[in-house]
Formats: structure tokens, sequence, C-alpha cells
């Protein structure tokens, strides 16, 4: 591959360390690897003197610590360009390596030195974190070793609505003692400085959290609250289905053509959708049913409710409803919900008391890990910094290059050109977060009777 070369001259002062001025021995020239050219390699050739001592023949080189590390084949533009492809424009590794003119191995080593320096040795990343979100998220898709990390991000800027949430650390495995172990090897000081801790349905993260963090609360996002009643709603539809018809579902059936009408808010129906609840629930075999959408619908009102102690009191007083004796033994998905939502009440009901907690950031955050663990696959595991593993079979990838790694100067025709200066790449990563529903407009479509009313059955 023929590269663009440009020539970097360096000129500083022969002086040794001990303030010694030398007399100029020879020069030899140090080929780096610099920013592409748009996508074609540049090669920087700086020239080096070397220095001798007049009285003790000693011999050194010029200092160009600035240019590039020592005995490095990258220059520091060009690591923080590969940095930035990879980490912020989802560019892979071997498509780096290939615009770098360097081997895989070089270019991933650069990388993860890099980032290292730059982002899991920053002294600071860990200032001004008061809300934390935690996650598991499969990062290793084999049948051996360990296959999930726990995900630790800093929720801050989405609680404050001052801007987007900051991954703070991938920890390997998934258990009550490895975000506890995580904790415990933090200061003590940033261990008090926590105020919210945003979690799913895991309970190894919240009996974690009040040992480690006894000042903090646990809060349980709403998306897995809501989730919870949904999976009630689906278990009862296929138990209903199956004592009717003595099989599984078909596509010709009502209890299996209403499943995602089922899951949608009442307000958000079409008038044909109504019609076709209504239909669906005027038998007497789908009461039961009837019943579990009912609570499904509730507890969505409640997150919804603009006020937000009319919400928490929705939802105590249905926590408390579920639990009461009158709901019927048959139906057991409501009984197991109630027993869940009463386990966890206290982390349900301390939304209401700190809105804006939600642990949506951390969810969002598993596409670009994902993503992330396809395009640098010499991250075999988490936090491996050093002898990264090369995969079999590796081929160079060609993906369509983001615009904004893209230089907008065109290529010179004849070598002979002037030198040119390659400019750095910024940009800014943005967080996603997920929203939950619309704004609730009453008054849109008939409400569901409460569903009380039915236990008297």
């Amino acid at each position: 591959m023929q590269c663009w070369r440009a020539v970097l001259l360096v000129r500083t002062g022969g002086v040794d360390a001990a303030g010694v001025q030398g007399e100029v021995r020879d020069t030899v020239i140090r080929r780096l690897a610099h920013v592409p050219y748009g996508w074609r390699p540049t090669i920087l050739h700086v020239s080096v003197r070397r220095y001798r001592c007049p009285e003790c023949a000693h011999v050194w080189c010029q200092d160009m610590s600035q240019a590039a590390d020592p005995r490095a084949k990258l220059s520091r533009a060009a690591v923080c360009w590969a940095l930035t492809g990879v980490v912020v424009h989802h560019v892979t590794v071997a498509r780096v390596s290939q615009a770098l003119a360097v081997s895989w191995n070089t270019a991933n080593t650069a990388v993860l030195a890099e980032g290292a320096r730059l982002l899991i040795n920053d002294p600071a990343r860990f200032d001004g974190v008061r809300v934390i979100g935690v996650d598991e998220h499969v990062w290793r898709h084999t049948p051996y070793g360990d296959k999930y990390v726990t995900v630790i991000l800093d929720l801050t800027p989405v609680h404050d609505r001052s801007g987007p949430s900051r991954l703070l650390d991938m920890v390997p495995g998934r258990s009550k003692r490895v975000f506890k172990t995580w904790l415990a090897s933090q200061p003590s000081i940033w261990r008090e400085s926590i105020e919210i801790v945003a979690m799913d349905g895991f309970t190894g993260a919240g009996s974690a959290a009040a040992e480690e963090l006894p000042d903090a609360r646990a809060v349980m996002d709403p998306f897995h609250v809501v989730h919870l009643a949904g999976d009630a709603l689906d278990e009862c539809r296929r138990r209903t289905g199956q004592e009717l018809h003595h099989r599984r579902g078909r596509a010709t059936d009502p209890l299996y053509k209403a499943r995602r009408m089922l899951h949608t808010r009442s307000c958000l129906l079409t008038p044909l959708q109504q019609h076709q609840i209504l239909d669906l629930f005027a038998s007497d075999c789908h009461v039961a049913l009837e019943v579990t959408w009912s609570v499904y619908q509730n507890i969505i009102d409640a997150y919804r409710a603009p006020d937000t102690s009319v919400g928490k009191a929705m939802m105590e007083a249905e926590i408390n409803t579920l639990t009461s004796t009158r709901v019927p033994r048959g139906m057991t998905e409501l009984i197991t919900l109630g027993r869940t939502l009463t386990r966890r009440a206290g982390d349900i009901l301390a939304y209401f008391d700190h809105p804006h907690t939600s642990n949506g950031p951390t969810e969002a955050i598993n596409a670009p890990l994902e993503h992330l663990r396809g395009s640098a696959l010499g991250l075999a595991k988490p936090r491996q910094l050093h002898h990264p593993s090369t995969p079999r079979n590796r081929r160079i990838q060609t993906p369509t290059t983001p615009s904004i790694m893209k230089s907008p100067i065109s290529l010179p025709t004849h070598s002979g050109e002037s030198p040119h200066e390659c400019s750095t790449v910024r940009s800014d990563a943005t967080d996603s977060a997920r929203g939950y529903g619309t704004t609730y407009q009453p008054g849109t479509n008939p409400q569901p009777q409460p569903y009380k009313d039915y236990f008297a059955w």
C-alpha cells in the first residue's frame, strides 16, 4: 500500500538530563504512523539527532516524548484518533489498523493502553457522583467462562437533568458478592456521598447496596415493575388458553391475537382495539384475564400520574390489595406478583420520592457495549488491558466509514507536494435514555372498572 508521507522536523537543543551540552554525533530517522490523510495511511519521518558527551562519550537522543512514546510505532495523535474511532464512532480495530498501516495487534495494544490512561486511570472520573445505576450485561456469548458482567453507571447528570449518564466501571460476574466487593474497594468518602442506587429486580444488588451503602436509598426502576406486571398478564393469558383449548395458542385464537393489545396502555388503544378488548372480556371464561389486565393498567397509571404523591398512593393501594385475602386462590399470577411487589415495596415506592431516578440509561448502554464488543475483538474480557487475545480466522472488515472520521481535504496527486498537518477528531458521545409511555390523557376512552369489584365472584 502506497502511503502519503508527511515530514515532522524536531528542532530541540542537545542537552541531556544532567544539563551537559553535547556535540552532534549523527541523525536518525524514526518512522511513526500518524492520523490518516482521509483514509489513506500517513507516515511521519521524524529526524532525531543524537548527541555525544565530549568528556565521557555518553550518547543520547533528542527528547521527542511530545510526538510519541518511547519505542512506539504510533504518534500520540494517531493513538487518540484510533481511540476516538473505536469508542465513539464504533469503527473496528481492523479498520483502524488498515487506515494506520500497522498490524492489528499494534493498533489494539495502543488503543487499550490509551484507554486505560485516559479513561480508567482518570482520578477525577468518580468525582461528583451521587446517583449510581447497576445492571448486568451478557458480555461473552459462549457456553464457557464468565458470561455476565456488572455495569455501574453515574446517573447524577440524568437525575439533575444536566447531561447524559457516564460509565463508571464494568466488573466480571453477576452476584451480590461482585457488587459488594466493588463498593468496598471504593473510598469511604465516596461511598458516603452516594444518595440513590437505581437497580432492577435483582435482589443481590439491593442487599449489597444496603450493606455497603447504608445511607443510600435503593430505587427500583419503573420499567421492571411494569415488566413484572406484564409477565403476570402473559402467564394468565397462556394459562387461560391452556384451560380452554388444552393446547398452545394459535394465530386464530382470540387470546393469541390480543397478546399485543393487552400490553398497550388503555388510553393509547384505537377505537377498533377498544371494541376488540371489550369483546374479549365479554366472555365469562376470561374474567381472570380481565382482572390481571386491570392490575397491569393501574400500575401504569400510578407511574403516569401527574402528581407523584397521588401516584405513590395509587401504587401503595395496589400493593395492599394484591396482598389481601380477597384475591382468589386460582389467580396464581396475581398472588405471585403481590408477593414480589410486597417484598420490594420500599424500593418501588421510593421512586415517587426521588423522581427522574430511572435505570433506563443503564439498560440503554447495553447496545453500545454490545457493539463495542463486536468492534474491539481484542477485548475478550471486560477489564483485559494487557495481552489481548487474537480471535481466530480474523479478516479485515470494511464497514461504512462514518462521515465525521473522514478528512475533508482531497488527496494530492503528486508525491512531491508539501507536507500537511492532520487535524484531530473531536466528537461528543451521547447516551440514550428510555421513556415510559406518553402523557396520560383522561377521557379519551372508557377506563376499565376497578378490579376490586371482580374479587366477589
